[in-house]
């Protein structure tokens, strides 16, 4: 969708966000109709190519999605209900944990393509503007404002489009790619070498088990659910120096090792034809400092700011919180407020310091793998050897 004229055009903003994933349309959602509000978001394939892992919310995001004035929207979208939980962690022995215990409810398990594009479309119909053809940004400083030049596909077979488009306030919600923050010179903290190889299995109508299944394995760990489309997520965490790496792309190995697990072993598609996908999922993100130092009105939210481990099950959640806190920071710069960023970072270094203290003591929490080199990087003692270490 491209609800901007083409050609070179020239435009003036309250705020460009650049990225329109969960973070970036939650953001605009908020700031509309107050501010006008841009998202530009990179030129994709909008069929096809692998599905978006990361498919729970829990029932806390309940709050924020009513402050955007989307729940209802999000309830027809057909998101099931969390089921029950069961690990394997410490050992062999599955624990249960039951989601009706948490004070916020049970959450949901995500159509991640229905949830993404009912932000887009909540943050369109509040009036922001979509560009989600872009090719290439190029970002500079210019009369105390932000410069966007954007290169965007032509539409229809017409020649390529440019925009240039001016704003006080700069959002960075490309996700790890962190698009806008790399241009201005920062870099991402960490050295977590975590990926994730995972496969959509073709559905199986027999399956109709609710429970997300968990499972320390010598080399990583596992995870599996049952998402609202009928197939099953299977996504095997580990290094991405794992000497098992190349030969786990293959379907039928990547099912078989998880099967050797009893959480994972009435894992049996109908058929093993389904692609394994590699990403990357290490934590990390943006020193506060750094960017404390950038020009006045440049912010930073979801991964882009802080990515989270995928092990703490926040990432989503992660999106639409600083979505929400960055649109009041944004709203208080924009009103002359001072020190409004310092505080958003202030913010930001609160939840990374209460996230890294968690982390540690999951990871921690595995002792059966004393000599495994994926467990001894991520205790207190091997975080400096490269893992989730800042």
């Amino acid at each position: 969708m491209i609800t901007l004229p083409p050609s070179r055009s020239t435009a003036q903003w309250d705020v460009v966000i650049v990225g329109a994933g969960p973070a970036g349309a939650a953001l605009a959602r908020r700031l509309r109709p107050q501010y006008r509000v841009l998202l530009l978001d990179r030129a994709r394939a909008r069929a096809g190519g692998a599905l978006r892992i990361g498919e729970s919310l829990p029932g806390a995001a309940r709050v924020l999605l009513q402050r955007q004035g989307g729940y209802e929207r999000f309830l027809a979208q057909g998101h099931a209900a969390r089921g029950a939980s069961v690990a394997q962690w410490d050992s062999d022995t599955p624990a249960w944990f039951d989601p009706i215990r948490d004070p916020h409810g049970v959450g949901w398990h995500l159509d991640r393509l229905k949830f993404d594009a009912g932000l887009r479309d909540d943050a369109v119909e509040a009036g922001a503007s979509l560009v989600d053809t872009v090719r290439q940004l190029a970002l500079s400083r210019e009369g105390g404002r932000w410069r966007i030049d954007a290169q965007c596909l032509g539409q229809g077979g017409a020649a390529p489009s440019r925009g240039v488009h001016h704003t006080p306030v700069l959002v960075d919600a490309s996700g790890r790619a962190m698009v806008a923050a790399r241009q201005l010179g920062l870099a991402r903290r960490g050295h977590d070498r975590l990926v994730c190889l995972y496969a959509h299995l073709p559905v199986d109508t027999g399956d109709k088990d609710q429970a997300t299944r968990l499972c320390a394995d010598a080399n990583g760990w596992w995870y599996s659910v049952r998402v609202p489309s009928g197939q099953r997520v299977l996504a095997l965490h580990l290094d991405s120096d794992d000497a098992e790496l190349k030969a786990l792309r293959d379907p039928g190995r990547l099912l078989a090792k998880a099967q050797r697990h009893g959480v994972l072993a009435g894992i049996r598609p109908p058929t093993m034809d389904f692609p394994v996908h590699l990403r990357p999922a290490g934590g990390g993100g943006l020193d506060p400092g750094a960017t404390a130092a950038l020009p006045d009105g440049f912010f930073a939210i979801g991964d882009a700011m802080l990515a989270f481990d995928p092990i703490a099950s926040q990432g989503l959640f992660n999106a639409l919180a600083t979505a929400d806190s960055c649109a009041h920071a944004i709203g208080r710069y924009l009103g002359g407020v001072g020190h409004a960023r310092e505080r958003y970072l202030e913010e930001m270094r609160a939840v990374e310091a209460r996230y890294c203290q968690r982390l540690g003591e999951t990871y921690a929490a595995v002792t059966r793998f004393p000599r495994e080199r994926f467990w001894r990087r991520r205790t207190a003692g091997g975080a400096g050897a490269g893992g989730f270490a800042w």
